[in-house]
């Protein structure tokens, strides 16, 4: 029994990423990709003029990265907490990269991931997940929560990017709450109107410490949603959610 419960001990630490180094800003190359040069605040002044047209030029190489994996599909990137990563799309199996890195090879932390089944690669549809572990050693989302318990949304507004190769996307957070595991885009239908406000009335009226809304953010019908998605700290069964809208 005791022998058990040791290996069950191990097996929690060894799946949560402890016995890894951590992989932070100054060691982030250890992926291969050449890392953007992007600003240390992202604002919705980032939306460029020429975005979605011939003149757009991405701050993201994305023919490099393309030539390194081409199920790589965009970019995020975040100041709080800081994320610069690549955004993996496998067109044959959306859990490749639950356990995969972003050249492909073997890697317990996964990717950021986006799923086929439910997502195109332009984010254009009107709600877009982006699936990723929560891991102990910091790395995919495992400060999202934590960072976010330390923020308040109300009073100092948050920002996701998105880069893709022919636009950049700016989404403004305007929630972060626990959620069941139920697959969101399986139950619920974005694209028909009063879907749409049922999955935002009940996360409207969610509560709890790790719940923040911001109200007057509320998203109105054909406000295009991206959904941050990891597990939750206090209970891996269930979800944390950051919910941001994109700003057109």
């Amino acid at each position: 029994m005791f022998i058990s419960a040791a290996v069950l001990i191990v097996y929690f630490f060894w799946a949560n990423g402890y016995f890894e180094p951590p992989k932070t800003v100054e060691t982030e190359a250890y992926d291969g990709f050449t890392y953007p040069s992007l600003p240390d605040e992202i604002t919705v002044d980032m939306i460029p003029s020429g975005n979605g047209t011939a003149d757009y030029v991405s701050p993201v190489n994305f023919e490099d990265l393309k030539a390194i994996n081409p199920d790589i599909v965009g970019w995020i990137y975040m100041t709080s907490p800081y994320i610069s990563q690549p955004i993996l799309r496998s067109p044959s199996d959306d859990t490749y990269y639950l356990s995969h890195g972003p050249t492909g090879e073997y890697d317990r932390s996964g990717s950021f991931y986006i799923e086929s089944e439910y997502n195109g690669i332009d984010f254009s549809d009107p709600c877009t997940i982006i699936y990723g572990h929560r891991m102990s050693d910091g790395s995919v989302f495992g400060n999202l929560q934590s960072t976010f318990d330390d923020l308040d949304i109300n009073a100092d507004s948050q920002y996701i990017a998105i880069y893709l190769p022919n636009e950049t996307k700016i989404y403004h957070v305007i929630a972060t709450i626990p959620y069941d595991e139920s697959h969101i885009l399986y139950y619920n239908d974005f694209s028909d109107e009063t879907g749409y406000y049922n999955f935002f009335d009940n996360v409207y009226s969610t509560t709890g410490s790790e719940v923040q809304l911001v109200n007057e953010g509320r998203p109105i019908y054909g406000d295009r949603i991206l959904i941050l998605s990891t597990c939750l700290r206090t209970d891996r069964t269930q979800r944390y959610l950051v919910i941001a809208a994109e700003v057109s």
